[in-house]
This record gives structure tokens, C-alpha cells and sequence, in this order.
């Protein structure tokens, strides 16, 4: 009773001091006085006149200036005139405060949103209306513009690994600002690991790894931010060839990666033969990467998920970028059409075959690709005891991209995407009357439509069509005089299309459901063709003639229900059901993912899955010098059966002053798998199906001191390979990579980022050839990849520096250069073995022929953007 007694005579007492003060306050007389003086100033005077505290934008009242005379109270009649006077909006909303904001509320506004640390731009950032459900993002540069006349209730603004920012009409500034959002390190949001490896990467709490390359600093041997590059610093994320498109994730071969673009499924993401990616990092937002763990709405493959997105926002302003590396020239572009229509376009293409200029970048990628070829071997007019040897090559590589978007409302979006990509190589030897010619081309065209639509705050809908036509086809030819002995063919040719429905409902502040039905049609066509001359007729025969053409439809259907707990938790379970004609039956997929705090620094980490897999490439284990991108993509059937595929994974991530360290440990079977076992020029009907199981261990472990950060990662890759037809006994995979790391640093100095790294690996398992069997024609192979190559380890860096050109600075400049394999190690990274006549002997002997690593390799950017 006297401890309520005393509560309630404290309270009263507060209450008569409030009210007396305010009395005595509005009691007071002031004498202002300013001629054309700076506001600023005037309330700075005003405030320690009256003790007030005025609560403003700085760029609101800048360069604002005020004359007045006033003798009175302070109170709500010189506010009145401060506001008549300033233009402004003077609210007292305290007793000693008072809010200074415009005038009427704001029915647009626009402005930039950086890092403010880095000062870098945020892309992709959310903003949200309080009360109205209706949101908004900034683009690829961090830019946003806001039409709406519910600006009068602010502004809140939310970015992954950020602290949230609510602006008030008072902060608002009159014309486009910058705003800054400050990190939050320790973030246990969406996103809990802000710059994984560097601006621009960061880790969410489903697992999935988003590269924005509008943002994303480069890493070492890069000039520019390419996914493909970026993702294999990633643990768990390597390429047994240095390709940067056939990546391995845990184990997987590239085959068993889902890749998207603005939700086009391709087939082939590489240049150059895989040593460049196909994807303008210029007009890419950003890519999410599953290594396991993906959600529902990706089917059809067994391994890992990149989903790449285009710009999918209007862009506020036009510009326009040119750039030159050591490769490809490109051109960009990003315009308004106008306030609810903008345009997306870009071009790059390769110029060594224009002028006959080859950069130091383009030769060292040549030498790597072509050789042991006929290219490699016969790129020059040479003269030997046969005569004249002559060899004229055409290489040359392009891609285009266009997207139109389409915001009609502040609820709907429609976006139209179309892409196409081609790699041309020609190559004709002669010898005197002989002409032997190969003809490699791969090419792309893709095309998609995406509408979307927000019905409420907790209710948003999609759909999504596309079709996607990859063609490989690969031609070689001998001729005498004009006659030709001898012919090979290879086709691979897809089409493929679908249509896919999302709904996405947010049940309560915590939990959603996510579901939908997806459509697909895959047509694959393939042909291994021969034809030679008779050795007793001298007539054309066909040797070897091989084609299938098969049509796979799917019906897929989907749910995933995620919970985010109070504490940070989060918590997902997802199904997919999954039928295809070509099986007439369902398969079903549960997913299961969770990431549990154990404390403020430490989660705890756990996901499973089951998936299934319908087209794949074949395995080659005993080829005969294999052709440039010999894969070939086939459907299931009685010679290829489905894949299927069980992961489970778990695992623990410290996240705190600075450091981070993540590890996964996994577990993952994969059954289903086929060998091509002859390669092209063998017999057809010779197929193994096998499997493979996979242990791993992924390690990584960064510090971020200021400017300068490290981190290192290292992965355990244990794949066994069980195919009875080949061995009796399980023997090391094609990828089998025991032991990788990577070591890197970074410095960021201003305008300069410097980055280096040294990467290690143990070599990868090979089958060594003991001899050659003159009875039976035929090399003499040892146990399957029983032998390994030399470990594999190069040091690579980069330097980029940013600058402003120009009247007003408005163009901007960026110059870098990468060194790859900066002390110019090269070890064997996969062997073939062929036979031809000793001519000491007579006897058919075995030549070894190995592909060795990247050489030294510098290249060079220099971009403009407008």
C-alpha cells in the first residue's frame, strides 16, 4: 500500500511540474530580430534562448534564409510565423520540441541508399509505406523513386545485414539525396552473414549464397564481378578444369547444376569453351546459390541451384557503359522509356578475329583450350618433309540481352527477357591436296515473361513462362582432292519450356507459405555419326550412327512453409511432386532446412533433401581425345535411368567482431549415373550405370579488420564411384577432389581494392594406360582411376581503381588488371591416350597427350559508364 501511495504522489508530482513549466514556458516573452539571416543559424540562436530542441533535416533548411521582427510568447504564434516566413512546417509536438518538416505532404521522392561505412550503394534494398502494404526497391545503383500521396506517414527502409531506417517527411529531402543505412554485423535477419567474402556476397538463413554484382567487389584474378568466378572462392564450390562454367558443387558434376537466367534453364553457360561466362555482370542484380537445401519451387536437378536475375526495377535515370578487356568488348544500357516502362540491353563480343590482334589474355586462354588439338597444333603456315602445312582458323564469340519492364501499378510488374549467346570456331589444315576441317559451334536463345502481382500485405502472386533452344553441333571432315574419306558428326540439340504459377502467402509476422505448379516440356535430340572408306571397296560405309529424339513433359507441384522464431531461428519444410512421361510415375522430394541460434555468435545448422533428375550428360571415363565440349545431353530411358539424389547436411556458423567461421559437414548419394564408356569415336551400345557416394567437409574462416579483410576455407571431398560393368570395387570419381584451399586478402583504400589469393588442391584421379594389345588393336587400360596428377596450386591478384571524369563528374571511369597464375605452375588436369604406327617397329604404340593448367594469364579492364 505505501509503495502504491508513493507511485501514484510521484506520478501527480511529475504531472504538476509538466504542466507548471509548460505555463511558465508559454509565459516567456522573446524579442527576435533577423534580417536575411541563414535559418540555421537563427535556430541555433533560438534554441539556446529558449532551451528547445529543434528537430530538422539538415539539407532541409540549407541555404534557407529568414527576416523577421517578433515580440511575443513562444508558442503557437511565432511558429505560425516562422512557418509563414521559412516556407516550412514548424510543429510543436513536445513541450521543448519541435519538429521542423515541409509544408504539404510529399507525393514524390527519390534519392540514393549507401553503405555508411563504404559509401557504397545498397541495391535491391526494400522500402515499405507504414499502413498502405505497398513497398518499393532501390535499383542495381541503389537508386529509388517513390510516387505516392501516402509519403506523409515516412518512409521504412530495410536492408539485408543492415540496421533499419525509418524516414519521417522531415528528413526528406527537396531534391535527390543520399541516404545512409549502417551495418549491423551481428544481424540475425534474413540475411545473417553481410560480405560473406566480400562486398556484395552475403549468406542467408536458408543457406542460399546471393551475389550482387552491382555491388560486389572484385576478388582475386577478377577484373570484373562474374558469378561463375566468384561462386568457386565459395567452399564446396570448385571446377576440376579451371572452366568457369562447369563448376562442381559437393561433389556434383556441372550437369547436376540447375542454372536459371530471369528463369530461362540453360544448357551451356560458357565461352571461350567455359573459360568465360556468358553472363554481363553489367546488367545482372544478383545470383542466389543453393550447395543443398533448396527450396521446393527448383526441381529437375540433383546438385546445386544459381539462380541469376536480371534489373528488375525501372531504371530512375538513363546510362549507358562501354568496356574492353583482354577478351571481349561490350556495351550496356539502362534507360526509362518512362515512368512505368524502362528498357535493359547489352552486347559483348570478341574481337581477335576482327583485326588479328590477340592480347597476352586472349593467347594464354587459346593455349590452354586448344591444345592437343588440330587447332593447338597447326595454328601457323609451317613446312615439313610433307610439304606445306596450312592451317586457317576462325574463333570468335558474342552475346546479346534485352529486357523491357513494365510497372503499370504500384502492384503489378511484368517483365520480358530475351537472350542469346554463340560460340564459332572454324578450322581448315591443309597438306598439299589434303583438307582437314573442324567446325565447332554452340549458341543459346532464350526468351521469358514473368507477371506479378501484390494483392494485400500478406498476399503476392507470379507467373512465369520461358523457352530455351540450346544448340551443339560438331563437324569434322577429311578430304583428298575433293573427295571426302571420311565424315563425324556430333548434334546436341534442347528445347525446352515450361510455364510455373507461385503463390506466396505470409500467414502471420513470422511464418509463410510459399506454393505452386510448374509446367515443363524438354525435346532433346542427339546424333554421333561416322562414315569412313571401306578398306576392300574404297566405298563410303557408315562406321558408327547413333540418334535419339526424345520428348519429357513434367508436372510439378510444390510447398514450402518457413517459420522465423523470435530468438532469430529459422525453420522451413518443404514437398515437391514431380511426374514425367517419359517414367509415368511420381517421385517425390521432401526438403527439410533449419538454422538454430545457439546463443547471440553461434547457429546451428541442419537440411536434407531428396531430388530427382531427368536429361544428364554422359560420363567419360576411357575416351578417345574427345572433341571441344563433347557432352552430351540425353533424357532418361532403359539405357539412362533417373537420377536420383539424398543430401544431408549440418553444421555450425560463428558470426562476431568481426569474424566469422562456417562449417558443414556433409553427406550425399547419388544413384542413376551413366558412362559413356568409348567416348564419340567408339562402339554406342555400350553403356554402365553405376553411383556415386559423397563425404565432405566445407571449412571457412574470414576477418574483417577495417579496409582490410582475409578469410581462408578449406573442403573435404571424398567421391566413390560404384559402376560394376567397369570394376568390381569402388574406385575414386571424376571429380574427386580430397583436399582443397584457399587462402585471400583484400584491401580496400579508397577509390583502390586490391586483392590477392593462393589456391591449393590435391590432383584429380586419372586411369593410366599400361600398354597396347597388338592382337586384339586396343590400348591396355589399369584399374579405373587408380592414379592421381600432381597437386595443383597457383597465386593469383587484382587491382581496381574507380574514378569520376567530366564536367559535374557525371562519367565515371573504372581501371583494373588481374594476373592469373602469377608464377606460372602448370600441372596435368586430365590425360587421353591415342595409338599410331613407330615407324622404327611397325607396332602400334600409345601416345599419352596432357591437358595441362593455365599458364600466366594478365588481363585488363578499362570502363566508361555515362
Amino acid at each position: 500500500m505505501v509503495k502504491r501511495f508513493c507511485s501514484q504522489h510521484f506520478k501527480l508530482t511529475l504531472l504538476f511540474l509538466f504542466l507548471g513549466m509548460s505555463s511558465l514556458l508559454a509565459q516567456e516573452e522573446l524579442n527576435l530580430k533577423a534580417e536575411n539571416q541563414l535559418l540555421s543559424q537563427f535556430l541555433t540562436e533560438l534554441a539556446s534562448q529558449t532551451s528547445i530542441d529543434f528537430s530538422y533535416s539538415e539539407q532541409l533548411i540549407e541555404n534557407r534564409r529568414i527576416s523577421l521582427i517578433y515580440r511575443g510568447p513562444v508558442g503557437e504564434g511565432l511558429w505560425q510565423v516562422l512557418s509563414d516566413l521559412s516556407g516550412l512546417l514548424f510543429q510543436q509536438i513536445a513541450s521543448r520540441q519541435v519538429i521542423i518538416r515541409l509544408r504539404s505532404p510529399r507525393e514524390e521522392l527519390c534519392g540514393r541508399l549507401l553503405d555508411a561505412e563504404t559509401g557504397l550503394p545498397l541495391a535491391y534494398a526494400t522500402l515499405l509505406l507504414p499502413y498502405t502494404g505497398q513497398g518499393y526497391t532501390t535499383d542495381e545503383e541503389g537508386f529509388f523513386k517513390i510516387q505516392n500521396k501516402a509519403l506523409s506517414k515516412g518512409v521504412h527502409i530495410q536492408y539485408i545485414g543492415y540496421q533499419d531506417l525509418d524516414l519521417h517527411p522531415l528528413d526528406f529531402l527537396d531534391e535527390c539525396g543520399d541516404y545512409q543505412l549502417s551495418p549491423q554485423v551481428e544481424s540475425l535477419g534474413e540475411v545473417i552473414v553481410r560480405s560473406y567474402l566480400a562486398q556484395g556476397i552475403n549468406r542467408g538463413q536458408d543457406g542460399r549464397f546471393q551475389l550482387q554484382t552491382a555491388v560486389q567487389e572484385v576478388l582475386p584474378g577478377m577484373v570484373e564481378a562474374d558469378i561463375f568466378q566468384s561462386a568457386q572462392w565459395i567452399p564446396g564450390v570448385t571446377s576440376v578444369n579451371e572452366t568457369v562454367t562447369d563448376i562442381q558443387i559437393r561433389g556434383g558434376s556441372p550437369d547436376q547444376n540447375l542454372i536459371l537466367y530471369d528463369g530461362i534453364r540453360l544448357y551451356n553457360t560458357g565461352h571461350f569453351f567455359g573459360m568465360l561466362s556468358i553472363f554481363n555482370p553489367n546488367i545482372t542484380s544478383k545470383a542466389e546459390l543453393f550447395k543443398g537445401g533448396a527450396q521446393a519451387e527448383y526441381g529437375d536437378r540433383i546438385s546445386g541451384v544459381i539462380d541469376i536475375q536480371g534489373v528488375e526495377n525501372i531504371p530512375n535515370k538513363t546510362r549507358l557503359g562501354v568496356g574492353l578487356n583482354g577478351t571481349q568488348a561490350d556495351i550496356y544500357l539502362k534507360t526509362p522509356l518512362s515512368s512505368k516502362w524502362g528498357l535493359v540491353a547489352s552486347a559483348r563480343r570478341s574481337y581477335a578475329d576482327l583485326g588479328g590482334f590477340r592480347t597476352p589474355t586472349f593467347t594464354a586462354l587459346s593455349d590452354k583450350v586448344f591444345q592437343n588439338t588440330v587447332v593447338g597444333e597447326n595454328d601457323t603456315t609451317t613446312e615439313n618433309e610433307d610439304g606445306i602445312v596450312e592451317g586457317q582458323e576462325t574463333f570468335f564469340f558474342f552475346d546479346t540481352y534485352a529486357k523491357i519492364l513494365w510497372q503499370p501499378t504500384t502492384k503489378d510488374s511484368l517483365y520480358l527477357s530475351g537472350l542469346r549467346t554463340k560460340n564459332d570456331l572454324n578450322f581448315r589444315l591443309l597438306l598439299d591436296e589434303n583438307t582437314e576441317q573442324d567446325i565447332l559451334s554452340t549458341e543459346n536463345l532464350g526468351f521469358s515473361a514473368r507477371w506479378s502481382h501484390v494483392f494485400n500485405a500478406r498476399l503476392k502472386a507470379a507467373i512465369q513462362g520461358y523457352y530455351s533452344d540450346f544448340q551443339s553441333s560438331y563437324q569434322n571432315q577429311f578430304a583428298s582432292d575433293t573427295a571426302v574419306e571420311e565424315f563425324n558428326r556430333r548434334q546436341n540439340n534442347i528445347q525446352d519450356q515450361g510455364v510455373s504459377i507461385l503463390l506466396e502467402q505470409k500467414l502471420s509476422e513470422r511464418s509463410q507459405l510459399k506454393t505452386g505448379l510448374q509446367l515443363q516440356e524438354s525435346d532433346v535430340f542427339y546424333e554421333l555419326f561416322n562414315t569412313g572408306l571401306n578398306d576392300d571397296t574404297g566405298t563410303p560405309q557408315v562406321e558408327v550412327e547413333e540418334r535419339q529424339n526424345r520428348i519429357n513433359r513434367s508436372t510439378a507441384l510444390f510447398g514450402t512453409y518457413s517459420y522465423r522464431s523470435a530468438q532469430g531461428g529459422y525453420y522451413s519444410a518443404g514437398l515437391r511432386a514431380n511426374r514425367y512421361s517419359l517414367t509415368n510415375s511420381w517421385q517425390w522430394e521432401p526438403r527439410i532446412n533449419a538454422e538454430i541460434p545457439i546463443g547471440s555468435a553461434v547457429r546451428a545448422k541442419l537440411s536434407g533433401e531428396k531430388r530427382f533428375q531427368s536429361i544428364s550428360q554422359l560420363i567419360e571415363f576411357d575416351d578417345t581425345r574427345l572433341r571441344l565440349q563433347s557432352g552430351t545431353w540425353t533424357l532418361t530411358n532403359d539405357d539412362f535411368p533417373l537420377l536420383e539424389s539424398t543430401q544431408l547436411s549440418s553444421g555450425l556458423l560463428v558470426n562476431t567482431s568481426g569474424w566469422t567461421l562456417d562449417v558443414d559437414g556433409y553427406y550425399k548419394k547419388i544413384e542413376g549415373l551413366t558412362s559413356f564408356t568409348n567416348g564419340f569415336s567408339g562402339t554406342v551400345d555400350n553403356y554402365s550405370q553405376g553411383s556415386s557416394t559423397i563425404w565432405g567437409l566445407d571449412v571457412f574462416l574470414k576477418k574483417r579488420f577495417r579496409e582490410y579483410q582475409l578469410w581462408a576455407a578449406y573442403s573435404l571431398n571424398d567421391v566413390e564411384f560404384l559402376f560394376p560393368d567397369i570394376s568390381t570395387s569402388r574406385f575414386p570419381g571424376n571429380n574427386d577432389i580430397r583436399h582443397s584451399f584457399r587462402l585471400s586478402g583484400a584491401l580496400n583504400l579508397g577509390s583502390w581494392r586490391v586483392t590477392a589469393g593462393w589456391r591449393y588442391r590435391t590432383g584429380a584421379p586419372f586411369t593410366e594406360a599400361l600398354g597396347f594389345d597388338q592382337v586384339e588393336e586396343d590400348i591396355i587400360f589399369g584399374q579405373v582411376n587408380a592414379s592421381r596428377f600432381p597437386a595443383y596450386h597457383r597465386l593469383d591478384a587484382s587491382a581496381r581503381y574507380r574514378f569520376a571524369l567530366g564536367p559535374q563528374e557525371k562519367t565515371k571511369a573504372t581501371l583494373g588488371i588481374s594476373l592469373q597464375n602469377i608464377y606460372a605452375r602448370r600441372v596435368p588436369l586430365s590425360v587421353f591416350y591415342r595409338f599410331d604406327d613407330d615407324p622404327e617397329t611397325g607396332l602400334n604404340e600409345v601416345e599419352q597427350l596432357e591437358q595441362l593448367s593455365l599458364g600466366f594469364t594478365p588481363n585488363f579492364l578499362l570502363r566508361l559508364e555515362f
